[in-house]
C-alpha cells in the first residue's frame, strides 16, 4: 500500500501555500486545491551548472494568471515549512544564485508554459530555496488597485493559492546518512492510528526518498516524498496506518527502511528494527 503521507508537509512532491494579498500566512501540504500544476515537482542541479525548466499548467477552467518568484522556508521537525529571513547555522540559500524567466504568466483553461532557471556556477556544498508559482486571483483584479479611495476606504483582500517546489543546487561530494529513532502508536485527534516515528539525518546535503514498515514481513505501508531538508537533524513523522493492524502492531517491532531514488548521486538508503513502545 503505497501512500502520499499527511507527514510529508512541505516535501518535493509539491507545496500549496495560501497567501493573504499583502501578507503570507502559511504553507500547507498538498497540491490540489489551486488551479495549477508545476512539473517537475523538484529541480536540481547536482555538480553541473546550465539550464532546467519546470512547466507550468492552468488546471482550471478560466483563464489564470500565475506570478513566479522564489522564497526561502525552513523546516521544521514536525515537516511544516515556514518562511526564512536569514539563513541559520548551516544553513545555505540559493536565491541569489539563480535566475529565471518568464516571471509571469498568463494561461488559458489547460495551457502551458515553461519557466527557466540557469544557473551560471556552483558553489561547493549544498543551496536551497523554492520556486513559488502563485495564482492571481482573477485577471480584471490586475487592472485595479486592491485600495479604493471613495467617501470612505475599502480595502480588498483576496486570497492566492499557489504550488511550490524545492530548487537545490549541489557541488562536491555531499556524504550523507539517515537513521531511525524511536517509534510507538497513537492517533490523529481524528482517531486515525498512526505509527510515531523519527527520522533522523546527518551529513552535508537533504534527504528525500520513500521510507516503508513492516511487522511480521508484512507491509504495512509505504509513504513516498519524505524530505528532510538540511539543517534540520530530524523529521517526527505520522505515518497513518489501517485500523485492522493495530491488534498486531501493539506487541512487537517493525522493520523500517529508507531510501533515496536510485538517480540521486550517492543515494542513502537505512534499515533498522524499531521497537513499539
Amino acid at each position: 500500500m503505497r501512500k502520499k503521507s499527511e507527514s510529508g508537509r512541505g516535501l518535493a512532491h509539491g507545496l500549496v501555500l495560501l497567501l493573504g494579498a499583502m501578507v503570507a500566512t502559511g504553507l500547507l501540504a498538498g497540491g490540489s486545491r489551486a488551479d495549477v500544476s508545476v512539473a517537475p515537482t523538484v529541480l536540481v542541479f547536482d555538480g553541473e551548472a546550465g539550464t532546467k525548466a519546470i512547466t507550468v499548467k492552468n488546471t482550471g477552467t478560466k483563464e489564470q494568471v500565475y506570478r513566479v518568484s522564489l522564497h526561502n522556508f525552513r523546516m521544521l521537525p514536525d515537516g511544516h515549512m515556514v518562511l526564512a529571513e536569514n539563513p541559520g547555522e548551516d544553513e545555505h540559500f540559493a536565491t541569489g544564485m539563480v535566475r529565471y524567466s518568464p516571471r509571469e504568466l498568463v494561461l488559458a483553461p489547460g495551457g502551458s508554459e515553461v519557466v527557466r532557471f540557469q544557473v551560471a556556477a556552483l558553489r561547493a556544498g549544498e543551496y536551497r530555496t523554492h520556486v513559488l508559482v502563485q495564482q492571481v486571483p482573477d485577471v480584471a483584479a490586475l487592472q485595479t488597485s486592491p485600495f479604493r479611495h471613495d467617501d470612505s476606504v475599502s480595502m480588498d483582500l483576496q486570497a492566492v493559492f499557489g504550488v511550490a517546489i524545492p530548487l537545490l543546487l549541489r557541488q562536491g561530494d555531499l556524504p550523507t546518512a539517515v537513521s531511525f529513532g524511536k517509534a510507538r502508536l497513537t492517533a490523529l485527534p481524528d482517531g486515525t492510528p498512526v505509527v510515531a516515528v523519527r527520522l533522523e539525518r546527518s551529513g552535508a546535503r537533504s534527504v528525500s526518498g520513500a521510507l516503508s514498515l513492516l511487522h511480521d514481513g508484512k507491509e504495512v505501508g509505504i509513504w513516498d516524498g519524505i524530505s528532510i531538508y538540511a539543517p534540520t537533524r530530524y523529521r517526527d513523522l505520522l505515518l497513518p496506518v489501517d485500523a485492522k493492524n493495530i491488534a498486531a502492531l501493539r506487541d512487537g517491532s517493525l522493520k523500517a527502511a529508507f531510501h533515496e531514488p536510485e538517480e540521486t548521486r550517492n543515494p542513502t538508503a537505512a534499515t533498522a528494527v524499531v521497537e513499539l513502545q
